[in-house]
């Protein structure tokens, strides 16, 4: 996408006539395959990072390297929490539901014990 190409408004309040100007000239990419929420009464923070296979085989422990931390107000925490549900619902729609619980592939990283979302 050209760095200055406007891009199609997000769902939800916004100011009549805004256009965003997304430049992505400078974006530096990662991976995550783990993260860990952690806030303070005004903010929300996220370490996103993969975990590492255990020193030891058979040890339970696990570690995470962290690459990246974003801080984000808690407005702007709930925004990203609806959108990005509100993606995963139209991808499931067009492919299947996710099974989060799916076991590993052979090889891979022990991930970090996520608990199951709550019921709706």
């Amino acid at each position: 996408m050209p760095d200055d190409a406007p891009q199609p408004p997000p769902h939800g309040p916004q100011r009549q006539g805004a256009v965003l100007r997304v430049h992505e000239r400078d974006t530096k990419t990662s991976y995550a395959n783990v993260f860990l929420l952690s806030s303070t009464r005004e903010e929300m923070i996220i370490n996103f990072g993969l975990t590492l296979p255990p020193a030891q085989r058979g040890s339970r422990e696990a570690h995470m390297l962290v690459s990246d931390r974003i801080i984000m107000s808690l407005p702007a925490a709930k925004r990203l929490a609806i959108a990005l549900s509100q993606a995963i619902q139209r991808y499931e729609n067009a492919f299947g539901v996710i099974d989060i619980h799916q076991p590993p592939p052979p090889g891979s990283a022990p991930s970090a014990d996520v608990p199951p979302p709550p019921e709706q």
